[in-house]
């Protein structure tokens, strides 16, 4: 009897992995390919999405019964089922099911269950679900929100640092600041700030908490103002469900994973209203959401692009 497994795809910004999985839920393959976010090259993402699948359906010798694909900008791009029939016509028009990112996420860090889950890396967002329902909140990107995020945090922290040396205060985060940026006065930050990418902004957040860990003031109110945004956010998702509300909670992201005090802070703010609220770590393999996806809307189109 042939092996039957199923495909989960999480496409990113930076590069998309595909695993397979049996029907028991073990891994039994994996492929790593380019980018596939399609919002800011549709057909590149398309392409490295369809041709990492391809190269885990050489590596095994079985059936693939399904493709889940979770892509970045999906959500901006739209028309889900197209995009299903277009990967599932360059994959031997396999029944494929397209979704976005957080959404493979959520099934992920849920494990099929109903619930939330909060990421805070470069950016933050917080996604439920209940009865099929999504909930989002926040996720409005570094110039609206973003709030708990790695660049949150460090954008706060410059803030901080640079109040501090209008008024020509002693603020911790200005000499941490000087010694990233390699110069002698924090005025001399701020240009070099303004030239940095995102994740790099966000990267500078760990030298943040790790300053709060050490007992700096300074730090810990940047830290407790951010987890308190992202708790407000998560109270409001809560909020919205209908009762019985679910109370699973799972975390990801680089922030939420590495910061046991930010964690702490965000937790013990929400089980001040929501005392039964359960929280966990998800491991941030996305793509076993494949396992847990209860859809049955999956899409196969013979020579879907010969038109």
């Amino acid at each position: 009897m042939a092996l039957k497994y199923q495909i989960g795809v999480d496409a990113g910004g930076t590069h998309s992995t595909a695993i397979a999985y049996d029907m028991d839920g073990k891994e039994i393959g994996r492929a790593e390919g380019g980018p596939g976010q399609i919002n800011t090259n549709y057909e590149l993402g398309i392409k490295n999405i369809s041709d990492t699948v391809n190269e885990l359906l050489d590596k095994i010798d079985g059936d693939c019964m399904r493709v889940l694909a979770g892509i970045a900008g999906l959500s901006v791009v739209g028309n889900a089922p197209e995009v299903a029939a277009t990967i599932s016509s360059r994959i031997n028009n396999l029944p494929t099911r397209a979704i976005t990112d957080s959404l493979l996420a959520l099934y992920s860090g849920l494990e099929g269950d109903d619930g939330a889950l909060v990421i805070a890396g470069t950016g933050s967002v917080y996604n439920g679900l209940q009865n099929g329902h999504l909930i989002a909140v926040g996720g409005y990107g570094n110039i609206l929100g973003d709030e708990g995020s790695g660049y949150a945090i460090a954008r706060a922290a410059m803030q901080s640092a640079l109040l501090s040396w209008d008024k020509r205060e002693d603020n911790a985060l200005i000499p941490m600041f000087t010694k990233l940026f390699g110069v002698d006065h924090m005025d001399e930050c701020n240009a070099k700030f303004y030239k940095m990418t995102n994740p790099e902004i966000a990267g500078m957040a760990v030298h943040v908490a790790q300053l709060a860990d050490e007992g700096s003031d300074d730090a810990i109110k940047v830290i407790k103002e951010q987890a308190h945004l992202l708790a407000r956010d998560i109270i409001i998702g809560l909020d919205r469900y209908e009762d019985p509300k679910p109370m699973k909670i799972a975390l990801t992201g680089s922030v939420l994973a590495n910061n046991e005090m930010m964690r702490g802070l965000i937790e013990d703010e929400v089980k001040n209203k929501y005392p039964d609220a359960i929280f966990s770590i998800s491991n941030g393999e996305n793509a076993r959401g494949v396992i847990f996806d209860k859809s049955k809307d999956y899409r196969y189109f013979t020579n879907h692009e010969d038109r």
